[in-house]
């Protein structure tokens, strides 16, 4: 087989600051948040994440023009009380005259060069799966993909209409605790609440309060927070939308995490969600809920797209692959990386990080 060759006259080098007027011109086919806005977004995802700086995104290079870019932001996971800082791929553009070409994989090898370089071990992306099948040919493992929630509505709802942060607080028909909408959510007790609640064994994100306040700053995105309980905090749920998308768009809502000491607070929570959150379409991943809590969005009115272990039927779907980068030692163990019942992936769905 022959390997094609990337142009002489392309050179994929590190990020730099003089990059960044360059950067969000180039990535605004992705962004959409206009010069000011994606500078905004560019610092908090890069500059403001707590776990990892700017230092691992590339940008290819012809003749002096951007062609392509990959950006690395870090994430905090959590396995038998140990943290795990794993990078994630985000952020991949190629300009059309080099899509299909060798780039996209030569960025890759790069950034994974430089992971294995400083000790890093693993690579995460939970993107496109149009470039999944040349990954897993590369050597990435497929976790993915795994099933959603959906509901659709006959015409959207608009947050104009009834704003967020006036709609009145109801208490559950099921579990008799107040629900209400908040517009400054609590990070600490929603991080106190994750850690009271029991979770099955495997690697997970941890959500401490730094990751809530971080991803509540994302300048790109518009979030809708509910709290459940009257003396404490008993559940909580996060929907997304982005913040340049209108609320009659064809991006759907995603309910980003959801996490409830009972399953009839659970209820309570995505039954206001429901009802409340703007747009036409809502989503929410079903990977690591309960059959009692699938149930419960089934009731609803949530209907559910399952894989269906075919590229092009799964296209839509979530999807997660991982690499070695060559590091080593490997912690945890490489064999339960490559193993999807590892993972774990409450309140870490791809928009939770956009």
């Amino acid at each position: 087989m022959t390997v094609e060759r990337l142009a002489p006259d392309i050179t994929i080098g590190s990020y730099k600051a003089e990059d960044l007027a360059d950067v969000v011109v180039f990535q605004d086919s992705l962004w959409f948040g206009g010069t000011e806005g994606n500078t905004r977004y560019f610092h908090w995802k890069y500059r403001d994440n707590p776990y990892l700086d700017h230092r691992y995104i590339v940008v290819a290079r012809q003749r002096g023009e951007i062609v392509g870019m990959i950006g690395v932001f870090g994430s905090l996971w959590e396995h038998e009380g140990r943290t795990y800082m794993l990078p994630c791929l985000t952020d991949t553009i190629v300009s059309p005259e080099h899509r299909g070409g060798p780039l996209f994989l030569a960025m890759i090898d790069e950034v994974a060069k430089r992971l294995e370089a400083d000790g890093v071990p693993w690579l995460l992306d939970f993107g496109d799966q149009y470039a999944t099948p040349a990954m897993i040919m590369a050597g990435w493992t497929q976790i993915g993909p795994w099933g959603q929630a959906v509901v659709l509505r006959e015409t959207a709802l608009f947050e104009e209409d009834n704003p967020w942060s006036r709609l009145p607080a109801a208490r559950g028909a099921r579990s008799g605790e107040v629900v209400r909408a908040v517009s400054a959510p609590d990070a600490r007790a929603m991080a106190g609440l994750v850690g009271r609640l029991p979770h099955s064994s495997g690697i997970r994100v941890a959500r401490n309060a730094d990751y809530f306040r971080w991803r509540a700053a994302n300048p790109l995105a518009r979030y809708f927070h509910l709290e459940a309980g009257d003396d404490e905090l008993r559940g909580f749920l996060i929907g997304h939308r982005a913040a340049v998308d209108t609320d009659d768009g064809h991006t759907p809502t995603t309910i980003v995490d959801c996490e409830a000491t009972t399953d009839d607070i659970f209820a309570d929570l995505a039954a206001f969600a429901l009802e409340h959150l703007p747009g036409r379409e809502l989503l929410m991943w079903t990977r690591d809920l309960s059959p009692e809590r699938a149930g419960i969005l089934r009731d609803l009115g949530a209907g559910f797209q399952e894989p269906a272990l075919r590229f092009t039927d799964d296209l839509f779907l979530p999807n997660l692959v991982v690499r070695e980068t060559g590091a080593g030692p490997c912690a945890p163990a490489p064999e339960l990386m490559r193993t999807p019942d590892f993972w774990h992936v409450y309140g870490v769905s791809g928009r939770a990080w956009r």
